[in-house]
C-alpha cells in the first residue's frame, strides 16, 4: 500500500512527523517532509536520505495560506500529487486561562487548527479528483477530554477532532480515509519548539509556566507512535491512542455522557 506513495508531512523535521516519516520512508514511500525550521528541515532530509529514503523537505509555515499552496503546488507538479497527508504540525500553550494572552490564543489556534484546514484546503480538492488517498490529523488527548491548566491546548485540539470525525463521513466516499491522532505524553521537542519558533509578533512579555510536571502517562516514543499510525492508516481507523492510561479516562468520560443521554430521555 505504502510503496510508490507521496507522503506529506507538516511539522516534519522532528518529532512525530520526523518518526511518521522515517517509517513510511522504509516501506517504500516518497516522504515530503514540510517545516518552518529550514535548518533542521535540512538536516533531517540528509538523514533519511541517507538512510536510503526518498525524501524531499519544504520550508512551510502552516499558518499562511500561500506558503500551504506553494507546499501543494510543488508536491502536485514534481511528485504527480499527494497520497498521505498528514496535518501534524502544532504547538503547545500551557497555564491556567485566567493567564492566557491573545497571543496565545492566536498563536496556538493559527498553528494547530488552521493550520489543520490549510493543510485540507490546499490538498484535499486534488486527493477527492483521483479518489483515493488518506489523510492523518495529529491532535492529543487533550482533544478528547478537558484538562487543567491546557484550556488554550485543549480548544485547538477538540477543533481538530470535531473536524476529523466530519471529515471521515464527508471523504469516505471519495475513497479518502480520515484520521485522527490522539496521544499523551511522546518523547518530542514540542515545548522547547513552540518557544523557540514562535512569531515575534505573538510573543509574550513573561515566560509560560512549566505545567508539564502534572502530565498524565508514560512517555512513548516516536517511533512506537509511528507504528500505531502506519497500522491505523492499513486498517482505516479513525482514532489512534498511543497510551493504556488513556482507556480509563475515557471510560469514565463515556460513563458520563451516557448519564446525561439517560437524564434528558428519563431512563
Amino acid at each position: 500500500m505504502f510503496e510508490g506513495q507521496t507522503a506529506v508531512i507538516t511539522g516534519g523535521a522532528s518529532g512525530i512527523g520526523l518518526g511518521i516519516g522515517r517509517a513510511l520512508g522504509r516501506l517504500g514511500t516518497t516522504v515530503v517532509l514540510a517545516d518552518l525550521d529550514a535548518e533542521a528541515l535540512n538536516g533531517r532530509v540528509g538523514e533519511l536520505s541517507g538512510e536510503g529514503i526518498t525524501a524531499h523537505g519544504r520550508v512551510t509555515d502552516v499558518t499562511d495560506v500561500e506558503s500551504v499552496a506553494g507546499l501543494a503546488d510543488f508536491v502536485e507538479r514534481e511528485l504527480g500529487g499527494c497520497n498521505l497527508l498528514f496535518n501534524n504540525a502544532g504547538v503547545a500553550v500551557f497555564g491556567p486561562f485566567v493567564s492566557a494572552t491573545i497571543a496565545d490564543w492566536d498563536f496556538t489556534m493559527g498553528v494547530n487548527f488552521e493550520g489543520v484546514v490549510n493543510g485540507l484546503r490546499a490538498f484535499v480538492p486534488a486527493m477527492t479528483r483521483r479518489g483515493s488517498g488518506h489523510i492523518v490529523n495529529t491532535a492529543s488527548m487533550s482533544g478528547l477530554i478537558g484538562m487543567e491548566n491546557l484550556s488554550v491546548y485543549c480548544a485547538s485540539k477538540f477543533a481538530v477532532v470535531g473536524l476529523s470525525e466530519s471529515l471521515r463521513r464527508e471523504l469516505a466516499p471519495h475513497g479518502i480515509g480520515v484520521t485522527v491522532l490522539c496521544p499523551m505524553v511522546v518523547d518530542t521537542p514540542i515545548s522547547d519548539n513552540s518557544l523557540r519558533m514562535r512569531p515575534v509578533d505573538l510573543r509574550n512579555s513573561e515566560p509560560p509556566p512549566d505545567v508539564t510536571a502534572n502530565l498524565v502517562g508514560g512517555v512513548v516514543t516516536v517511533e512506537d507512535v509511528a507504528d500505531m499510525v502506519v497500522d491505523a492508516i492499513l486498517h482505516n481507523q479513525p482514532y489512534v491512542l498511543t497510551h493504556a492510561e488513556q482507556a480509563p479516562i475515557l471510560h469514565r468520560r463515556a460513563a458520563r455522557l451516557s448519564e446525561a443521554a439517560d437524564r434528558v430521555t428519563g431512563r
